[in-house]
């Protein structure tokens, strides 16, 4: 087992850098999950410190020891890939002591470790079988399982159940996480699924144009988001971003949100620019004029868009006027935008399309962001 670092690593594929002098420790037995939309850098990572790729810039350690030099087979790292990479013509017991044979191991050996990797995936039923006769979900578990029996010093798993359906998605998420923490095998995951990372993750490092955001337990980074593009990528749906007019009455800075004007003294930085709040901190508030200044609450009127229906829940979409924040593409500026508010709630009572609605949420759950989109406070929960 071995701990990671990247040391102020930057990588550029000619005039364009990908990864902008990053600096990240992953712990040893740690899962840390890299998080960010397409493009963002998170496979160019895996792929660096596996060494398919070399850095522009920078150091990387494995267990304290510099690999920039060392080639992919002298790191000890196994991975596992979003298309299985299976070999068609050989059985799974084939597959999974390839790389076993290929470091010219005794037979002895490399049986114990082939029985020990199918016995953890569950795979002993299937060892004279070949991968067209398995389903997704098993060839997943044969392409984890010939990262296992290599014993490696850290395994690196790119985007591996997005080939699967949604239910095999969640089963196979589940297994991965067991087996990890039952290994103990430092491992760094990509993923652009926030479920898969918010579920799976010791730490999520989310990322954006080849530089971290932000990295923290998943709660915290939920709760406590960093920035703008943090507090919009992660939930779902995510938060929404709001846009307030602001103005001084009496010496008292205010926010309008909505039809509701928030006084200082509900917790409006100085320096706050945009807001957000939680679809599920909203609730329907009485009908009518939301236009009442009011200190500690805001209400925000309009007409339901559509509704999503989940069962024990709804997802609520209100288009509502005011200006909502649309993230751009680079880091800033924000844009405003005509959006809809999104709001979880129960199941009862029904809404209706165009129906007119209220909703409304305590002031102290909102978050606060200023010019540049950094936090500077966030609402309670």
């Amino acid at each position: 087992m071995a701990d990671v670092e990247f040391r102020a690593v930057r990588k550029a594929f000619g005039g364009h850098t990908v990864i902008s002098g990053l600096d990240l420790t992953v712990q040893d037995g740690e899962l840390l999950v890299l998080l960010g939309p397409s493009g963002c850098g998170k496979s160019t990572l895996l792929r660096l410190l596996a060494g398919l790729e070399q850095a522009t810039d920078g150091e990387i350690r494995i267990g304290g020891r510099p690999v920039d030099a060392l080639g992919p087979r002298a790191r000890n790292i196994a991975m596992v890939f979003q298309n299985y990479a299976l070999y068609p013509h050989l059985t799974v017991r084939g597959n999974l002591e390839f790389p076993l044979r290929m470091r010219g191991m005794k037979r002895a050996e490399r049986e114990r470790r082939t029985l020990a990797a199918a016995r953890a995936l569950g795979l002993e039923p299937l060892l004279g079988k070949r991968p067209a006769e398995l389903s997704g979900g098993q060839r997943q578990r044969v392409a984890m399982g010939r990262a296992i029996v290599r014993e490696p010093d850290v395994f690196l798993m790119d985007e591996p159940l997005s080939n699967l359906d949604a239910r095999l998605r969640v089963q196979i998420r589940a297994e991965i996480g067991a087996l990890q923490r039952r290994l103990g095998v430092t491992t760094l995951y990509v993923t652009h699924d926030q479920v898969e990372a918010m579920t799976l993750g010791d730490r999520v490092a989310v990322m954006r144009d080849g530089v971290i955001q932000q990295l923290g337990r998943p709660a915290e980074l939920y709760e406590r988001p960093a920035n703008l593009f943090v507090a919009g990528f992660l939930g779902s749906p995510p938060m929404n971003l709001l846009e307030p007019a602001f103005e001084r009455r009496d010496g008292e800075r205010m926010a309008r949100l909505g039809g509701t004007w928030i006084r200082s003294a509900a917790g409006i930085p100085e320096r706050a620019r945009y807001a957000g709040i939680r679809p599920e901190c909203l609730g329907i508030g009485a009908s009518g004029s939301s236009d009442d200044a009011r200190a500690d609450r805001l209400a925000i009127q309009g007409s339901v868009e559509s509704v999503e229906v989940l069962g024990h829940e709804r997802i609520v979409y209100l288009r509502a006027p005011g200006s909502m924040i649309e993230l751009s593409d680079g880091p800033g500026p924000w844009r405003s935008a005509e959006g809809l508010l999104a709001a979880r709630l129960p199941a009862s009572p029904a809404l209706e399309r165009e129906e007119s609605v209220t909703l409304t949420a305590p002031a102290a759950e909102l978050h606060w962001f200023d010019e540049d989109g950094n936090a500077i406070a966030s609402g309670a929960g």
